[in-house]
């Protein structure tokens, strides 16, 4: 379910969107509370004009099977008392990877005892059944401009590609490097190279400084593949070399330090 406000230009399998889509997961054994939930997320996406997408989870175990499935998401309304794997498990499960640290988590629940075994996972809210429309309205607004903040912060640990109407996460670890050509990137990544419509100067402002650096005008290096680096060109673990310009060898060569750890 999602709400598309951005003009999507499509060809083959080349797109490019103006906002990024924000992701929610309601995880709710009872399936009138998780409608419930979807429809209050569905009017918020519409009054705040956000591109939402919402999934749907009936228990812990298929929310725990779309975590090792790789899905990665937003927001997480998460219901406690759940049949089988119950909510705080599958909070358990999400923070085990650093990754899904920027997820936001909150918890809903007919009990109030919970708390302090929340206290670990680091819930962003708690919502208290039978849900009251209007708190769950301002709680999930602010979640959502929270949401925002932190991409705009660079602070998340993914790029978020539009390819075919879908948006694809992946991970900052898994990311090689980006090259641009003509208003086309190509990511390439550990198993797979995507092909999109965007600016390099966009993607280099979502990509994590400490991690990621541009080397020409063309090109921008995880530093985590690099496996050596001369004057004119750096070689890549996978082998791939790559040109350095002289416009950003001295900022490659500085910051490929920092990065190192051998200056302050």
């Amino acid at each position: 379910m999602s709400f598309l406000r951005d003009k999507l230009y499509n060809e083959g399998i080349l797109a490019e969107v103006e906002k990024t889509m924000i992701h929610i997961a309601v995880c709710d054994d009872e399936p009138r509370a998780a409608g419930e939930a979807e429809r209050l997320i569905m009017e918020s996406g519409e009054s705040l004009d956000e591109h939402i997408e919402i999934s749907l989870y009936y228990s812990g175990e298929s929310f725990a099977r779309a975590l090792r499935d790789g899905r990665c998401f937003d927001i997480i309304l998460m219901d406690i008392e759940l049949g089988g794997l119950d909510g705080i498990t599958a909070g358990q499960l999400l923070r085990e990877d650093d990754g899904n640290d920027p997820v936001q988590l909150i918890y809903i629940s007919s009990h109030e005892e919970y708390h302090m075994q929340l206290f670990d996972l680091r819930p962003s809210g708690f919502i208290k059944k039978p849900v009251e429309p209007e708190s769950f309205r301002q709680k999930l607004a602010g979640a959502i401009h929270k949401t925002i903040r932190t991409r705009q912060q660079g602070r998340t640990n993914f790029l978020a590609v539009q390819l075919k109407n879908q948006e694809l996460r992946i991970p900052h670890r898994e990311i090689h490097y980006l090259e641009s050509s003509i208003r086309r990137i190509t990511l390439v990544a550990r198993d797979s190279t995507l092909q999109y419509y965007g600016k390099l100067a966009l993607e280099e402002q979502k990509l994590a400084a400490s991690h990621f650096v541009r080397i020409h005008q063309s090109y921008i290096v995880n530093f985590y593949s690099i496996k050596a680096i001369s004057a004119k060109k750096i070689i890549l673990i996978t082998g791939c070399e790559l040109p350095v310009s002289d416009k950003y060898s001295h900022a490659l060569r500085k910051a490929y330090l920092r990065f190192r750890g051998e200056l302050a």
